[in-house]
């Protein structure tokens, strides 16, 4: 499987390029395409547990074999619920089964993978690899029109993905684009009208395109309101994920993880009785969880997290209430305050791209020890990584969401306007520290300099 290319510093930006280079340059890096949007990312989701979501798998899969003349569909459901698992395990069968064209994974706060700029030339890039009959007439769309990036995005969808594939029809076979989390891009109006531009590309075509789109978002207005309107509606197959029960996936995931806890921590818990937990105890913690699979997990990780003994911190999860919002609660409450705690926890969650240790440290001007130790007590909702050089990542966006709305959070609020306001006083501080620097070649003090 051919990989992106990453050329560092010196990678060609489509915003930048000196056109007159293009025949030194291979043209598919034209495309500047999203590496990490990849279904397949080191940094994307966990795939969904084997044995679990079987009947929603099922229909998605049944779906891109043709049970439905429908060329388009949208799962959707809350945040938590396991969209992004789904759509990964859904784009791994695909793949094995030579079905796969592309895959773009939004999320919020990423970078690149949070906007629509290159969304539409990382589809076409992977089109060009995984269907190779396309590749010459993607690259002649890029010598002929030097600033198709910079040109609408539905003139970018027919002449980079819908015209090739036209072209390249006979040696097409049927396959499937998965785009997930479209609520996570930041250009709202912009991915709303993309649903249109796919819409109107399969109305208006001559001949029927072997594609088919498989979206997954929340139930957001600007998203909804496309699926529920022509011309998206009489070609979309909508799937809600509350019309199926995840109880019985989330007591097998619930289990797993438990056992594997009590294998791990058998000198620590070995005296308490067989099953653990209780059937009664897991069965309320599958009521608790309300159908959110982020709930089990950050549950699982919050009983694992170290801090206490595990059958202890399982009676603290028992006794919070239901949803998210209270085990959020919860899990920072209980997390050992050091003196850096707050500003690391406000930086992560305003910074706009996920930042490494090591630029957390630089941008607060601590050591990185002191950015380890305050994300000590919070890895069960924040992903810490071994490598300092690493991002440090949310576990989920709705933790973003939570702590940056006052009626949520309460106490735990993070104001937006008062973070960033110190975080540019942080990015000149760091700059100032760092005077005489090449700016460029501290990642975070471009960062600074842009911001």
């Amino acid at each position: 499987r051919a990989a992106f290319n990453n050329v560092g510093r010196d990678q060609i930006n489509a915003d930048q390029v000196n056109f007159n280079t293009i025949n030194q340059t291979e043209p598919l890096q034209l495309l500047n395409p999203v590496p990490d949007a990849a279904y397949d990312s080191i940094q994307g989701v966990s795939e969904c547990m084997e044995g679990t979501r079987l009947e929603v798998i099922g229909k998605v899969i049944r779906w891109i074999d043709g049970d439905s003349d429908q060329p388009v569909c949208w799962l959707n459901g809350a945040a938590g619920a396991g969209k992004s698992a789904i759509s990964r395990t859904v784009a791994r069968l695909c793949e094995g089964s030579n079905r796969l064209c592309a895959t773009f994974f939004f999320f919020r706060g990423a970078g690149r993978r949070s906007t629509i700029t290159h969304f539409i030339s990382t589809i076409a890039y992977s089109i060009a690899l995984s269907i190779p009959a396309t590749r010459p007439y993607i690259e002649d769309v890029l010598r002929r029109d030097h600033h198709i990036l910079h040109r609408s995005h539905k003139r970018q969808f027919q002449q980079l993905i819908v015209e090739p594939i036209r072209l390249a029809i006979s040696s097409v076979r049927p396959g499937v684009i998965i785009i997930d989390a479209l609520d996570e891009c930041d250009d709202r109006q912009e991915i709303a009208e993309f649903i249109d531009v796919v819409a109107c590309a399969f109305q208006e075509s001559q001949m029927p395109l072997p594609l088919r789109f498989f979206f997954t978002s929340r139930v957001e207005e600007h998203i909804r309101s496309k699926f529920a309107a022509s011309p998206a509606l009489d070609i979309t197959y909508c799937l809600n994920l509350q019309e199926f029960s995840a109880d019985n996936d989330i007591r097998t995931f619930l289990r797993s993880r438990f056992a594997s806890v009590y294998q791990q921590k058998r000198r620590q818990i070995g005296s308490i009785s067989l099953p653990w937990p209780s059937q009664r105890d897991l069965d309320e913690l599958v009521t608790k969880s309300m159908g959110s699979f982020i709930f089990a997990f950050t549950l699982a990780n919050f009983v694992n997290d170290g801090s206490d003994l595990p059958h202890r911190k399982l009676q603290t999860a028992l006794q919070s209430h239901s949803g998210l919002d209270p085990l959020y609660t919860r899990v920072l409450e209980s997390a050992s305050h050091s003196h850096h705690f707050t500003r690391v926890l406000q930086t992560i969650i305003i910074i706009a791209t996920p930042v490494s240790i090591t630029d957390l440290a630089c941008l607060l001007q601590i050591e990185g020890g002191d950015v380890i130790h305050a994300l000590q007590g919070v890895q069960s909702i924040i992903m810490v990584p071994e490598d300092d050089e690493q991002p440090v990542r949310l576990l989920h966006t709705s933790l973003r969401d939570f702590l940056t709305t006052q009626a949520r959070s309460q106490h735990l609020f993070i104001n937006p306007a008062t973070c960033h306001l110190s975080m540019a006083t942080n990015c000149l501080s760091a700059m100032t520290a760092h005077h005489g620097d090449i700016i460029y070649e501290i990642k975070i003090l471009q960062y600074a300099a842009q911001n």
